[in-house]
């Protein structure tokens, strides 16, 4: 079965992840600073885990929307939702070790781990909650979008870890934006969708493709938005 995709929703998936990437490693910077309080560092580790979880299902959601198939799949819910838990224990505990230092040295490999291994398992669960097409993979292209998540991770973790600046900050973010996307397409070009021979009723979606990938961009635009007004406030005070 061949798929084609919408240009400008595909490049709309990548800001989707960069900005989303950006605001929950300054979330985390900003629980790392010295002069923060501890409730303000809790409240600021907290959701930056959130919003990097929700960050990495939302480009996944766009990505997908950007996907034109010829024929009506829909999405399983509890497999959905799954996915969204993984990306946000995942990335969250990922965030939490490499801002926090909790294994020392070792704490920015093991949270490129842990949040490498999240976008990977949050992309394949959610891969597999399609109703309405079967799925094939191309194993080598599965391991190598497992380990552009992985080792793109790490080095994000170390732009916004290593030296906290915010130049390296934004680097982090960007880079970070940049290895979720690249690991949802070559997972994407790993993956052969095949007809399942019966015919299946689905029934169509509530809006169209496009109007719920625009409506999920939207979304983390906002909440991108209020973090980083909050996090420049709290700076503020701070100074």
């Amino acid at each position: 079965m061949i798929v084609s995709y919408q240009p400008i929703l595909v490049l709309l998936s990548i800001g989707v992840a960069i900005l989303g990437s950006l605001t929950a490693l300054a979330l985390t910077a900003f629980a790392d600073a010295e002069d923060a309080a501890e409730g303000e560092r809790g409240v600021a580790l907290v959701s930056g885990g959130l919003i990097m979880g929700a960050t990495i299902w939302s480009m996944h959601f766009v990505a997908m929307m950007a996907v034109d198939f010829p024929i009506v799949v829909n999405y399983n819910l509890l497999e959905t939702v799954g996915s969204i838990v993984i990306a946000i224990v995942a990335t969250g505990t990922g965030l939490y070790l490499a801002s926090s230092r909790r294994v020392g040295a070792l704490s920015i490999p093991v949270g490129g781990i842990l949040m490498g291994a999240g976008i990977a398992g949050m992309h394949y669960l959610g891969m597999g909650a399609i109703r309405g097409c079967g799925l094939d993979y191309d194993p080598t292209l599965v391991s190598a979008s497992v380990g552009i998540a992985i080792v793109a991770s790490m080095a994000a973790l170390w732009f916004a870890f290593y030296k906290r600046t915010v130049v390296m900050t934004v680097a982090g973010g960007v880079v970070q934006g940049l290895a979720i996307a690249s690991m949802h397409y070559t997972a994407m070009a790993a993956t052969y969708f095949v007809p399942l021979g019966v015919d299946v009723q689905i029934g169509p979606p509530l809006f169209s493709q496009s109007r719920m990938a625009y409506m999920i961009a939207a979304g983390i635009v906002l909440i991108s938005a209020v973090n980083l007004t909050m996090v420049a406030l709290m700076s503020r005070e701070d100074a």
